[in-house]
């Protein structure tokens, strides 16, 4: 009844969503009977009122809380990352209500909080949770380290029943870094440009994964960062007109943000080169100059603002909100605007 996924391995653990979306019947009455909720911003009042609500033309529905335990983590600044956030009294009152109605949570409703990045033990919506832990399942979805992620690779590839070389997984994983969602989009792309005929090799990751569309993404972001729209938008239709599809598009965007956020949180500390990519994890010392560069042109607030932007854009083309064309170009258009 009691769902808690938390860890950085965004892939799976929207696999694992996905896959009990499809339990709850066709896609209309699955989508009907499903909630998701804004963790950061969300009321007692409002989640009780939606946990509370019946199943339309179902057994049972789905309330998904998107980032309730980020709200209790540490700060950026004032705090280290070990030391435990102190909450304010309207905190309090929100995790003693949340306690106090989690075991009286409907028979019909699951609720499953999802967060983005791994819960230290000591966050306050593990004390939320009902001593009874039968009918609580948490689960921590950490992504395989760079040891493992060519073996990641392979067995991903497996369960599309295609094949690659272990050294064409290395290769890859070296290509593209530990982004999981975009390793999956490319292993597809290389399972089509094989014709699921033979094993991918390193050969077949060279001619496939592009580095020119990394250049194109590098171009665009420093357009962005200097508020050239024209070039931005030139930028963009060059990587689609190159064959890129658009979501694989944005998530490039996405990892390029990411990557400036993690950097220039370490240059507001005073990291040196090494340290920034000891910290960040990114291999190639091309990448890391180049986004040590572009993220002098962006503010802190400015890139968590882009970040958070982006993750809203992905969900409403995920949700058919927009169409992904249209969405990408709206995008690039406000954020060089």
């Amino acid at each position: 009844m009691l769902y808690v996924l938390h860890g950085a391995d965004e892939l799976t653990r929207s696999e694992t969503l996905a896959e009990w979306k499809e339990k709850l019947g066709d896609a209309t009455t699955a989508s009907v009977n499903t909630t998701v909720l804004d963790g950061r911003r969300v009321s007692l009042a409002e989640l009780v009122e939606t946990c509370d609500a019946l199943p339309f033309l179902g057994t049972r529905r789905l309330v998904i809380v998107e980032g309730f335990g980020s709200r209790f983590e540490p700060g950026k600044r004032k705090q280290s990352k070990d030391e435990p956030r102190a909450l304010s009294a309207a905190d309090t009152a929100l995790i003693q209500g949340l306690a106090e109605y989690l075991p009286r949570l409907p028979e019909t409703t699951r609720l499953i909080f999802v967060e983005s990045q791994s819960l230290k033990p000591s966050n306050p919506l593990f004390d939320a949770l009902p001593q009874e832990r039968k009918r609580i399942y948490i689960k921590e979805f950490r992504p395989p380290t760079d040891r493992d992620l060519p073996r990641w690779i392979e067995s991903r590839m497996k369960s599309k029943e295609g094949e690659i070389t272990p050294q064409a997984a290395q290769e890859l994983a070296r290509a593209v870094g530990s982004d999981l969602r975009q390793l999956d989009q490319e292993l597809e792309k290389l399972l089509a440009y094989v014709n699921y005929e033979r094993a991918v090799t390193v050969q077949d990751v060279r001619a496939v994964v592009a580095a020119q569309q990394m250049a194109g993404i590098f171009a665009l972001v420093d357009a962005i960062g200097m508020r050239q729209g024209d070039r931005a938008m030139r930028y963009l239709h060059e990587l689609l007109n190159a064959g890129a599809a658009p979501m694989y598009v944005l998530s490039m965007i996405e990892r390029q943000f990411r990557i400036l956020l993690q950097v220039k949180a370490l240059q507001e500390q005073g990291a040196t080169l090494p340290q920034i990519k000891r910290a960040t994890g990114v291999r190639h010392s091309f990448v890391l100059q180049k986004g040590s560069r572009q993220a002098r042109n962006f503010s802190m607030e400015r890139l968590e603002a882009i970040y958070a932007h982006l993750a809203d854009v992905e969900g409403h083309i995920k949700t058919g909100q927009i169409d992904d064309l249209l969405a990408l170009d709206l995008l690039v258009a406000q954020l060089s605007a």
